[in-house]
C-alpha cells in the first residue's frame, strides 16, 4: 500500500520527463506504481477498500467476543462481570446491571462494519475514472479508522474491567461436564479402549449424572464402573473391566487437569499461554519498530523534499542574478 501513483496523469503517463521514481522517494513511498492503469484508476478504489476490510474484519472479532461476554449479564449467576461502577442500573428494574460500555463497544463495531460496507458499495456502483474515489477514501475510509480506534479503546477499557469469579468459573465447568471427552481420551491412550467406546461411555455418564444432579467431583465411582461394563456388552459383546480408578477418575475429570494436560501449541494450558503472550509481545515490539522507521522515513522524505525545493529555489535566485 505504500507505493505512489503519482505521475502517470490520466493512466497512461505524459510526454512530460517526469521521473516517478524520483517522485516516490520524495513523497516517502517505497516505490511508484508499476501499471499506469493500476496507479490512476484501479488504486484508488483497491487500497482503501483492502484496509477497510482489515478494519472491519478486527470490528466482526471484537462484535463476536463483546456478545459472548454480554451473554453474562443474562445469566443469574454469571462468572464473569464487568467491575460494578462499570455497570449502570436499570431505569425500571432495580436488580438489574446494564454492562454499558460492552453494549457501546458492539454498537461502534457495527459502525466500523457498515462504513466499510459504504466503501464496497460506493466503489461497486463506480465506473473506473469516472469518479476520484479519494473523495470516499476521506468520507468512508477514514470513519472506518475513527470509528475502529473507537472501538479499540472501549475494548481496551472493557477487559480492563472485567472480574472473574474462580469459584463459580469452576462450578459452571463442572455443572455443565466440559471436560467429559478426556473420560474417553484417557481410555483409548492408556488403556486402547476404542474411542467410541469411551465416547459412549462418558455420554452415558453425563445422562445419569444430570438425570440425578451429580457432577465430576461427586458422581459415585461404582456407577461408573457399571455403567462402562454395560457399555462394553453393548458394543464389545463382553463385559470389560473399568480399569482407571476412582482418583484417576476424578483426576480426569477436572477441568484443571484438562487446563494442564492439554500441552500442544496453542492450549490453555499455563506455559503454552505465556508462551503465546511472549510471542505476542515480540510482534507488537517488531510492528512498533516498523512503524517508527515508516515515520522516520516519511520524516526523512520531508526534510529531502524541503532541501530539493530550496536548492532549486536557490538555483532559479541565481539564475535571475546571472
Amino acid at each position: 500500500m505504500n507505493q505512489s501513483a503519482l505521475g502517470v496523469a490520466v493512466l497512461a503517463c505524459s510526454s512530460w520527463p517526469l521521473n516517478r521514481e524520483r517522485l516516490a522517494e520524495l513523497l516517502g513511498f517505497e516505490k511508484p506504481i508499476t501499471n499506469g492503469l493500476d496507479a490512476a484508476q484501479i488504486s484508488l478504489f483497491d487500497i482503501p477498500l483492502e484496509a477497510a476490510s482489515n478494519a472491519a474484519n478486527v470490528a466482526i472479532r471484537i462484535g463476536t467476543l463483546v456478545q459472548d461476554l454480554a451473554q453474562q449479564y443474562s445469566q443469574t449467576r454469571p462468572w464473569l462481570l464487568l467491575d460494578s461502577g462499570a455497570a449502570y442500573g436499570s431505569s425500571a428494574m432495580p436488580q438489574k446491571r446494564n454492562p454499558g460500555i460492552l453494549n457501546k463497544t458492539r454498537g461502534i463495531a457495527s459502525d466500523v462494519v457498515g462504513a466499510m460496507q459504504t466503501s464496497f458499495l460506493r466503489a461497486h456502483n463506480l465506473q473506473l475514472g469516472m469518479y476520484d474515489n479519494k473523495e470516499s477514501v476521506l468520507e468512508d475510509c477514514s470513519g472506518v479508522f475513527v470509528k475502529g480506534v473507537e472501538m479499540l479503546e472501549l475494548m481496551e477499557q472493557a477487559f480492563s474491567l472485567l472480574k472473574v469469579n474462580p469459584a463459580r468459573s469452576l462450578e459452571e465447568l463442572n455443572s455443565d461436564w466440559t471436560t467429559t471427552m478426556a473420560l474417553a481420551e484417557a481410555l483409548q491412550r492408556q488403556f486402547e479402549i476404542p474411542f467410541r467406546i469411551g465416547h459412549t461411555f462418558a455420554s452415558q455418564i453425563v445422562t445419569y449424572a444430570r438425570a440425578r444432579d451429580l457432577h465430576p467431583d461427586n458422581f459415585p465411582f461404582e456407577a461408573a464402573k457399571e455403567i462402562f461394563g454395560n457399555v462394553t456388552e453393548q458394543l464389545e459383546d463382553k463385559r470389560l473391566p473399568f480399569e482407571l480408578t476412582q482418583e484417576e477418575f476424578r483426576t480426569v475429570l477436572s477441568p484443571e487437569h484438562a487446563v494442564q494436560s492439554d500441552v500442544g501449541t496453542g492450549s490453555p494450558a499455563p506455559a503454552n499461554v505465556r508462551r503465546g503472550l511472549d510471542e505476542i509481545a515480540i510482534r507488537l515490539e517488531e510492528d512498533e519498530q516498523r512503524l517508527r522507521a515508516w515515520r522516520n522515513a516519511l520524516a526523512d522524505s520531508d526534510k529531502a523534499l524541503d532541501e530539493a525545493f530550496e536548492k532549486l529555489l536557490n538555483n532559479k535566485s541565481q539564475e535571475k542574478k546571472l
